[in-house]
């Protein structure tokens, strides 16, 4: 949304953020209008994506997101207001219905292709990873899948589905499903060759590529980076992103030791943890920096398969070994190692022998690095982003 909302502005629109509190500081640091809308998101609420693959997500939609519908509805209401385009992101269930309550135009932003929910390119779930595995007898595994899946996730939308029938709207429709969809911009925001347009997206879609968002540097960190990159043979960047980093137990003096094992150098982003015990001179270890930053002149990255940490390791055309915990996670991950970019581990796989074993095999394959490169020439940020503005444009047109 950042990405989106500074270019808009460079192109002469005045964008306003609506997010949780806990974004204003740096929203506004940025320059850019922000509203506060609820509900906001604790890291533990969050956390449980990764921690409960099977009920990671009921908790999340029937604790915290549907159950503060009305508030979320309210806040949008008045973010929204004299506003030209409305664009969603993911979980924002009530943005048809303030787009109808204000009669303005609007449109969706999808960051991954699980949230689709094509048949005919099935994602991994995490929660039932053997629907996934059914997919060569063709869609109607999937389907069925899904048909009960529109049963609970309609359980959990009761409070959202209440509001519409009180507000005289259509509450026929499943949110998570149907209802998401914007009958004026579905903006898919990762390219073909991550996934292809499928016969069941919506219709209303335009598909650019990933939206790259460059953080404001922090010139220490960025100097340290680059006197340890300069210092010896590409490292190693070693990352969990910013929510799965919080469960990484001893994951980082693994990721070290293996490492030094190899022979190798590491750049670790390791938030809050630890640091682990290894020579400073061959482990750099960092609270936090921006991974289009971390990850310049690195020989391999290890991520988590968050959609961020995919499209950054791609457009640095940089080999990849992903560690997926949930949500779209193991999709990503299925979808780089088919893409021929990456290679996979599984969570409950991780030890010193496995991530060494991957490691090799991954530094030592000529074809995934030259795959890396390959894809990550193809990648135009600046172009895919102005598309996307465009694309909201023109939808905005068409509606006056």
């Amino acid at each position: 949304m950042l990405a989106l909302a500074t270019a808009s502005r460079d192109r002469g629109h005045t964008p306003v953020i609506a997010a949780p509190l806990m974004y204003e500081r740096y929203v506004q640091d940025l320059g850019l209008e922000f509203v506060a809308i609820r509900p906001n998101f604790p890291a533990e609420v969050l956390r449980e994506l990764f921690t409960d693959p099977r009920h990671g997500s009921d908790k999340l939609m029937s604790h915290l997101i549907f159950p503060e519908a009305r508030d979320t509805y309210e806040d949008l209401l008045v973010a929204a207001k004299g506003a030209d385009f409305l664009m969603a992101g993911e979980l924002v269930y009530v943005a048809p219905m303030v787009a109808r309550t204000l009669g303005v135009p609007w449109g969706n932003s999808l960051l991954s292709p699980i949230s689709l929910f094509s048949a005919y390119d099935p994602s991994l779930i995490s929660g039932a990873p053997r629907v996934y595995h059914l997919r060569h007898f063709g869609p109607w595994p999937t389907r069925a899948f899904y048909a009960l899946a529109r049963r609970k996730t309609t359980q959990w939308a009761a409070p959202l589905l209440a509001l519409q029938h009180e507000l005289g709207m259509d509450s026929s429709q499943n949110p998570i499903f149907d209802g998401k969809y914007s009958p004026h911009l579905v903006l898919i925001q990762f390219p073909e060759f991550f996934a292809r347009p499928q016969r069941d997206w919506p219709r209303a879609i335009v598909q650019t590529s990933f939206p790259y968002f460059s953080q404001p540097p922090q010139t220490e960190v960025v100097k340290k980076i680059q006197d340890f990159v300069a210092a010896g043979e590409p490292p190693i960047v070693f990352t969990l992103g910013s929510t799965a980093v919080y469960l990484a137990r001893d994951f980082y003096q693994i990721a070290a030791d293996v490492a030094l094992e190899l022979g190798r150098r590491a750049i670790l982003l390791i938030a809050k943890n630890i640091p682990p015990e290894a020579p400073a001179d061959r482990i750099l270890s960092l609270d936090y920096a921006p991974l289009d930053i971390a990850i310049q002149g690195s020989a391999a990255v290890v991520h988590h398969g968050g959609i961020g940490c995919c499209a950054e390791a791609l457009r640095a055309g940089v080999p990849a070994l992903v560690i997926p915990f949930g949500a779209d996670q193991p999709d990503n991950a299925a979808r780089l190692t088919r893409l021929g970019t990456a290679l996979t581990l599984k969570r409950n796989q991780i030890d010193r022998a496995n991530l060494a074993a991957k490691l090799r095999a991954l530094l030592s394959s000529s074809a995934i690095r030259d795959k890396a490169r390959e894809i990550g020439a193809q990648i135009d940020p600046a172009a895919s982003i102005a598309r996307s503005v465009e694309a909201m444009e023109q939808a905005a047109a068409k509606f006056r």
